[in-house]
């Protein structure tokens, strides 16, 4: 653990590691991010849905530390989606531990090299599994995993119920994937408040109508 990080965590130093770490996230949806982050940890939990190699889980994490309030879940098997396998369009040799895709080790360094280990709590599970046993309200969801469009469905309706009145969440990848936009489109249908976007980032707000819907990703 690195010792000398200063006590707060501006998001300056928390992009300097983050665009180190493989990943697609830009610097502005980081600082939509980072934003959203410190505010939510006062009211619930923030939850990470797909983490690769830590690239936004660095900037998620250094929000909660700078405002000293709570840790990172970080839901993700990191073995890769479809999509970062051999073959396949975004597959990183560099990825591969004892021939399969596994970005754990490169996840954890770059997470240490931050020094922000200790503000996560990783869940090495898929994403419905790591839905089932977990019951705290969330604050702030940023959706990033699995990219195809019933993945993602079935993703929003374990952990949306989970979200705050007025807490958030922040989908990835809009107008480039259509899984996510799709999915996006549908959550506003179903009554949530378009709160803020930067470049594929959209954030949407939960209001108090939806809290008793359990059922938020019906077919419409």
């Amino acid at each position: 653990m690195n010792g000398d990080r200063p006590p707060s965590y501006p998001f300056e130093l928390a992009w300097s590691y983050a665009e180190r770490a493989k990943g697609w996230l830009s610097r502005e949806e980081a600082e939509l991010l980072y934003r959203l982050s410190a505010a939510a940890s006062r009211h619930g939990r923030v939850v990470e849905l797909g983490s690769y190699c830590g690239r936004s889980s660095i900037v998620l994490a250094a929000a909660l530390k700078d405002a000293s309030s709570g840790s990172l879940v970080c839901v993700d098997t990191f073995r890769g989606s479809a999509e970062h396998q051999p073959g396949c369009r975004y597959f990183d040799a560099e990825t591969l531990v004892d021939g399969v895709v596994n970005t754990y080790p490169t996840f954890s360094r770059n997470l240490e090299q931050a020094g922000l280990l200790e503000r996560v709590e990783v869940m090495r599970l898929s994403t419905l599994a790591a839905a089932v046993g977990f019951s705290d309200s969330i604050g702030l969801l940023f959706v990033d995993a699995d990219h195809d469009y019933e993945a993602i469905r079935a993703d929003l309706q374990a952990w949306v119920p989970g979200i705050i009145q007025d807490g958030w969440i922040v989908v990835h990848d809009i107008g480039q994937w259509s899984g996510p936009t799709r999915a996006a489109a549908d959550l506003l249908d179903a009554g949530f408040k378009r709160y803020a976007q930067s470049g594929t980032a959209l954030a949407l707000c939960k209001p108090a109508a939806l809290l008793s819907d359990t059922n938020i990703m019906r077919k419409r």
